[in-house]
């Protein structure tokens, strides 16, 4: 035992010494541009060339790059094991090495009977499978690089609205590459459908079955699934396993950006977040795999599992894309109601928020652990105050009243009218509570809107304009925005100088900040409702088509009552910005654009001014 401790400490002290040090510093720096270079010439060869093109060099070069980046790999591995490094760091990097050892084994050994460029294809028998570990070198390596640029003095909230710009310019022209569409596609619908992803929206100028291929279906579901969890959150998830240590800047800008309430805890609440993102959409694959398996509308096994895929991140992140024409309106999906209600609960966890799922998840975990320990071990009970928070209370009591109250109304309003396809009473109570929760920003429409009432309408536009809860996958003014307003207009009818609520007092600033968001809400809305008129034909579109398309893109909801296909470039470029500007926040923009004024050291006189 002695013998290994006394190898350890030469190792730690080896590893230690300068010249080893300015080597894997060189190291990684190679590996990041080989990232990079191993990513885009997939994105050629995928994006750019035919089936016909021979691919023997591009693969060779898939071999050697994969081989260094193996023998980096076995460079590294004992460090890591035998140094400081976190736990997670170390059994991801020895996952990732027997990965690729048994990736040139498989290759070297088991197919030899095979030409030389088909041995890289033959690897694991497909060769997306190369493709998928290309992606893997390409986040990991610039991820552990992206956390660099915060040595700059740069504003969070400007970092954070830069990383969503950066991934529509991205996605945008992702999609433009050949191979990406099954015909030719413009910059402005590209811009649009990059930014109805990116921004988990769901508006389509183009149907996402027919005119994209499997590439562009792809490319389309990372954009859902990076956006619905935060670029920086996404990063920073990747950078927590492959990185030794992050600096006390990078924890700071990234604590406000997931919403964590201590400093030291930013990282473990990241894991958190991408766990329950990942755990939620493997189980909604599950249920939405086994509810639609007996349909007759896919060819092969394989579309099955990609339908499900597709949708489970598609409905948790919020986002309203489909892979199938006319979406949930087409009648397999129309009249399946338990898929109906598996999609349902998908949004509304994704759009009840990060961080009452982190409370919920400390609640139950902290009652288990006493009962386990009052039951089995014996133990006090231990007792732990408030551990709801006034946050997580609020936004669980609007999201349940918007729901009972958006269900009962959409049955009231079109009992008469769509839902009479639904000839049993529970199916329609299934339908009314699918259609209540779809505009909490998800978009999966099931009826054709273009049908519903007028009432039903303006009705569906208020739940828009609410949305969903802070910090999760979807838009809005959020309920907590909405909730607080509310309490607040209450506490002033009541007489009361002050906002409480379930025993505790509101902070001004929180009573500002909603009223603030509401006002510029409707300013921002109101000024795309404008243009948008100014844009198109009135003979053409009416005004509320043009109101619905506003509020369903400011809300990143993606529901539509037909109109965004023929919509002109100018009306699009709105949409696209009212979608942008729902989903990093208004008073985020905002905060980008106005310089903070730390203190005041001085008060004026107070006087009064006449309201209302």
């Amino acid at each position: 035992m002695k013998i290994l401790l006394r190898i350890k400490e030469k190792v730690i002290n080896f590893h230690k010494n300068f010249k080893i040090k300015n080597f894997e510093r060189k190291l990684e720096s190679i590996l990041f541009y080989l990232g990079i270079i191993l990513f885009f010439t997939a994105i050629y060869e995928l994006g750019f060339l035919s089936e016909g093109h021979s691919h023997r060099f591009i693969h060779t070069f898939y071999y050697i790059s994969l081989l260094f980046y193996f023998v980096s790999l076995s460079f590294r591995i004992p460090l890591a094991i035998l140094s400081g490094s976190k736990k997670y760091l170390k059994i991801i990097k020895i996952i990732v090495f027997i990965f690729l050892l048994f990736y040139f084994v498989n290759i070297e050994f088991l197919y030899d009977q095979y030409r030389y460029e088909y041995l890289i294809v033959r690897a694991f028998g497909n060769i997306y499978f190369v493709y998928l570990f290309i992606s893997l070198i390409f986040f990991i390596e610039v991820s552990k690089n992206t956390l660099r640029i915060f040595k700059f003095n740069i504003n969070p909230e400007i970092l954070f609205v830069s990383s969503f710009f950066i991934l529509i310019m991205l996605g945008a022209g992702f999609l433009m590459i050949p191979n990406s569409t099954t015909g030719k596609i413009s910059f402005v619908d590209a811009l649009f459908t990059a930014t109805s992803a990116t921004c988990v929206t769901g508006l389509a100028i183009n149907d996402t079955a027919v005119s994209f291929t499997f590439l562009g279906k792809s490319i389309i579901l990372v954009l859902i699934q990076i956006g619905g969890l935060g670029v920086m959150t996404f990063t920073s998830f990747i950078v927590y396993f492959f990185r030794d240590t992050s600096s006390f800047r990078n924890s700071i800008m990234l604590k406000d950006m997931v919403n964590s309430e201590k400093l030291g805890d930013v990282f473990k609440t990241i894991l958190k977040i991408a766990f329950y993102t990942f755990f939620i959409e493997a189980i909604g694959f599950l249920f939405i795999y086994f509810s639609v398996r007996s349909s007759d509308i896919f060819n092969s096994e394989i579309d099955t599992i990609n339908f499900s895929i597709f949708h489970s991140i598609s409905a948790f992140c919020n986002a309203g894309f489909s892979t199938v024409t006319n979406g949930m309106a087409s009648n397999f999906f129309r009249y399946n109601y338990s898929f109906q209600l598996i999609v349902s609960f998908l949004v509304i966890f994704g759009g009840i928020g990060f961080p009452i799922l982190l409370n919920m998840h400390r609640y139950i975990k902290i009652h288990i652990v006493n009962f386990f320990g009052l039951f089995v071990q014996n133990k006090q009970y231990i007792h732990y105050p408030r551990l709801i928070s006034v946050n997580t209370k609020l936004a669980v009591i609007v999201t349940f009243w918007l729901l009972v109250i958006g269900t009962a109304g959409f049955m009231w309003l079109e009992y008469n009218n769509t839902l009479q396809e639904h000839p049993l009473f529970i199916q329609k109570l299934i339908v009314s509570f699918y259609n209540s929760s779809m505009p909490r920003t998800a978009g999966f429409n099931n009826l054709e809107i273009q049908n519903f009432l007028v009432p039903t309408l303006l009705f569906i536009i208020f739940l828009m304009w609410v949305g969903a809860s802070p910090a999760s996958t979807g838009g809005g003014i959020k309920t907590t925005t909405f909730g607080v307003a509310i309490i607040d207009i209450i506490s002033l009818l009541q007489g009361k100088d002050r906002l409480e609520v379930f025993k505790r007092k509101i902070a001004n600033s929180t009573v500002r900040n909603a009223f603030a968001v509401i006002m510029i809400s409707f300013i921002i809305v109101g000024c795309g409702i404008f243009l948008m008129s100014i844009f198109e034909s009135p003979q053409k579109i009416s005004i509320l088509a043009i109101v619905f398309e506003c509020f369903s893109a400011f809300g990143t909801v993606g529901l539509s009552v037909g109109i965004t296909p023929i919509l002109t470039d100018g009306s699009k470029m709105v949409l696209v910005v009212l979608m942008f500007l729902g989903r990093v926040g208004t008073l985020t923009l905002a905060a980008t654009l106005f310089t903070k004024v730390k203190s005041l050291n001085y008060m004026y006189p107070k006087e009064k001014i006449y309201i209302g």
